[in-house]
């Protein structure tokens, strides 16, 4: 059974969660002790948050924290706390994600390990989703210092990006550019191809902020040719692809290379679409709209705000789809006029 426990890092790597699932349910059907019955539970509400089951994850991780807290397994519990937290924050519900996170500090403060840098990097990320953004960057420092002492160079390069973001949404271009920088260089020759395109794409994401458009077209041409040469469709992250595929083509639209941009969007389209995100979707279809506008294309670009605001209008609650339908509709307006004109 230890050896099942020891090989769950690898089943989570290599994404078979769901043979992961049922490997474990049949595991617990066994008579074992409280400590791996507790870690089986604990890694059950890993793999479910993976799998976006986010109420079977809390179900497991609960029974988890019981058995923890019963026994007095302090190790287990820090661990379950920190997972807690996760999934938490993947339903936005950053109050409760603080709670279990701060929970976890205390079974986990001490020697530097993994899940000490983990919750502390998750932290930064829950402090991000309430606003503390100085209270974010200081755990996200705290989880850089231990990745470098324990010299996971991968996790590592992900805190300098969710560090990246943190700086960007403040405007803090250079900042931001750094962090993206020192995430490509820590990968380094290790083999996280996709952590590297992430990384490539917040900075392109930078440059174009800063109006370098060329330099972030080829920083988004040089990320899809690397996951066109090592990937392909051979698997599937269609968020990346579509972010990646996206950024590029709104660089080309800022550059003015409007047929190009409608080629590289309306491959974005596809990838938003096998993603199954209509809030990208539609993000990207109105920056199709856009690229029409700049065509003087009148009646494609209504056509196609129209199928924006339509792929928007399901997510009355969101921020940002509604933040973009009210600038949709704008444009939509001045396109109908100019079309009444003709």
């Amino acid at each position: 059974m230890q050896f099942l426990l020891d090989l769950f890092p690898t089943f989570e790597r290599w994404g078979h969660w769901a043979d992961c699932v049922k490997i474990l349910q049949e595991a617990l059907r066994l008579d074992l002790p409280p400590e791996q019955k507790g870690y089986l539970h604990a890694n059950l509400g890993r793999i479910n948050l993976l799998n976006r089951n986010f109420d079977d994850s809390l179900h497991h991780l609960n029974l988890s924290l019981t058995i923890a807290e019963k026994h007095q397994l302090k190790a287990l519990a820090g661990l379950t706390y920190h997972r807690l937290m996760n999934t938490y924050l993947r339903r936005e519900e950053h109050v409760k994600a603080k709670e279990h996170g701060l929970q976890a500090l205390t079974y986990l403060s001490g020697k530097p390990s993994e899940t000490l840098a983990a919750a502390y990097n998750s932290l930064g990320l829950v402090f991000m989703g309430l606003g503390d953004l100085k209270r974010a960057e200081g755990y996200f420092w705290d989880a850089l210092a231990i990745w470098d002492c324990l010299k996971d160079y991968t996790h590592m390069a992900r805190s300098y990006q969710n560090l990246g973001v943190l700086f960007f949404q403040q405007n803090i271009w250079e900042d931001a550019k750094k962090c993206f920088e020192n995430a490509l260089v820590t990968l380094g020759n290790t083999s996280s191809a996709v952590d590297k395109l992430k990384a490539m794409n917040g900075l392109g994401t930078v440059y174009y902020m800063l109006g370098d458009f060329d330099t972030a077209e080829n920083v988004f041409r040089d990320a899809t040719a690397k996951w066109e040469s090592e990937f392909g469709d051979k698997i599937g992250w269609y968020h990346l692809r579509g972010s990646l595929t996206h950024n590029l083509g709104n660089t080309q639209l800022a550059k003015g290379e409007i047929q190009r941009a409608q080629v590289t969007l309306n491959r974005a389209k596809t990838f938003w679409q096998q993603a199954n995100d209509d809030i990208q979707k539609g993000n990207t279809v109105g920056t199709i709209a856009e690229a029409y506008m700049k065509d003087e294309a009148w009646e494609a670009a209504v056509d196609s705000y129209d199928e924006a605001m339509a792929l928007l209008k399901n997510f009355p609650n969101h921020p940002w789809a509604n933040s973009l339908t009210e600038k949709f509709m704008e444009e939509r307006a001045k396109c109908a006029e100019r079309l009444a004109q003709r």
